[in-house]
């Protein structure tokens, strides 16, 4: 397979739309090929999550249901998915009768959610059961990665648990990029046919819609509406980095609070897709850059970041959207700004030095703030390495080329924050309900 042909495929996996954030949608996904193997009404649903995907669902909104938020809610809402096999927009047009099914499901007790602590990274099983029979279903490793399906005991589909070698097509696609040079890379993103391009552009004008959605309907930080306020008192400049900030906050503030417009994902996850188009739309526009060059840095920024996912796991310990998208966007603002691949070193490196570690205490609105956090950090890392500023490789985690600064990042993130995830649920779990 040569190298564009690599690229294009994993960017066509990796990137995806989804309707609300993807952990719930992964537990409807889940709960609803469970019901559909056991048949009939669903008189009990077990719902078992691992901490990570645990941390990621409990706190955000799910389209569709005023606010709502909950697990036991999202998988409710799987139990009721009817028509075409689902997929991660499994949560779009939720209409009224489907809500109240799945609020009286939930409020009758018939979803019953355990914690599974001895389970890192994303796993989930659920196992319906009805007069008709019993199904489960296991997702495993990425959102929409089925490992096994079962009916009345039966297993009618099995596949490999998320051994990197013989996992989904995704977590395939991700290794295949990781084995690539960044250099060859760089080298391949002239040849990106224009079905490619297409659908790169497809996902700023499907994630710009969220973000507007967030500057004039609020989300629940009203975070973009606080950006303009400061911007029109004079305490923000209105330049690239501030206008970025503010598309991208305002578009993760309207997401976790249960918008239910679709976003383009990457790596994942919403969010990360949010952090790696809306920044280089703007830019890109304020620069008058061409349209081909900006189709060339999403590219690349996406490459990054399905990279550092193959690292890292599909969720950490460690904050994908700073970490993962954000790094993957200081390579694609550097590319954009006519940097070859020292500058992207540089850059990258740079960043690698100044936000490696945050850590990821769940999805939920405060999200917004993290993402100013990376897009600020991008930016910077992006503008220092352009002007001559490179950090030494000796420094701490970095390495000498970009290949090996993401498997260092990946190396911190697992085995060296299992321990600081543990006791980020301890906290979140000890909260009140």
């Amino acid at each position: 397979m040569t190298t564009v042909s690599c690229l294009e495929e994993a960017l066509r996996t990796d990137i995806k739309p989804a309707c609300g954030c993807t952990e719930p949608a992964a537990i409807a996904l889940a709960a609803c090929h469970a019901s559909r193997q056991a048949g009939g009404e669903i008189e009990r649903l077990d719902v078992q999550v691992s901490t990570n995907l645990f941390k990621n669902a409990v706190e955000v909104g799910i389209p569709g249901t005023h606010g709502a938020r909950g697990i036991e809610l999202a998988a409710a809402l799987g139990c009721f998915s009817s028509g075409e096999p689902p997929d991660l927009t499994i949560l779009n047009a939720i209409d009224e009768a489907r809500l109240a099914k799945a609020l009286a499901m939930v409020q009758a007790g018939r979803i019953v959610l355990h914690l599974d602590q001895s389970r890192q990274g994303l796993h989930l099983e659920c196992t319906a059961r009805s007069r008709s029979g019993q199904g489960r279903a296991v997702i495993s490793g990425s959102h929409e990665h089925i490992v096994r399906l079962e009916r009345n005991g039966a297993i009618v589909h099995a596949a490999p648990d998320h051994a990197p070698t013989r996992s989904s097509k995704v977590l395939e696609a991700r290794q295949a990029l990781a084995s690539q040079r960044v250099s060859d890379l760089l080298d391949a993103l002239p040849a990106l046919s224009s079905e490619t391009r297409q659908f790169l552009l497809e996902g700023i004008e499907m994630n710009r819609k969220v973000a507007e959605a967030g500057l004039h309907n609020g989300g629940g930080l009203h975070i973009g509406s606080a950006y303009r306020t400061l911007i029109q008192k004079g305490w923000l400049a209105n330049d690239v980095i501030t206008q970025a900030k503010m598309l991208t906050s305002a578009a993760v503030d309207a997401r976790m609070s249960g918008c239910d417009l679709p976003v383009m994902t990457s790596g994942g996850s919403g969010n990360q897709g949010l952090t790696i188009t809306l920044p280089l739309s703007v830019l890109a526009t304020i620069r008058h850059i061409p349209e081909a060059r900006l189709t060339e840095a999403l590219a690349l920024a996406h490459a990054i970041t399905s990279i550092l996912k193959h690292h890292t796991g599909t969720l950490s310990a460690m904050c994908g959207c700073v970490v993962c998208a954000g790094t993957g966007l200081t390579a694609g603002v550097t590319y954009l700004l006519g940097g070859g691949l020292d500058a992207i070193t540089a850059a990258v490196n740079t960043m690698t030095g100044g936000i490696t570690g945050i850590i990821c205490d769940g999805a939920k609105v405060g999200c917004a703030i993290k993402l100013v956090t990376a897009v600020d950090a991008a930016f910077q890392s992006s503008f220092m390495a352009l002007h001559g500023v490179i950090l030494p490789s000796s420094n701490g985690v970095l390495g000498a080329t970009v290949e090996e600064s993401l498997r260092n990042i990946g190396l911190v993130a697992a085995p060296g924050m299992i321990g600081t995830d543990t006791q980020i649920l301890a906290i979140m779990t000890s909260k009140p309900a």
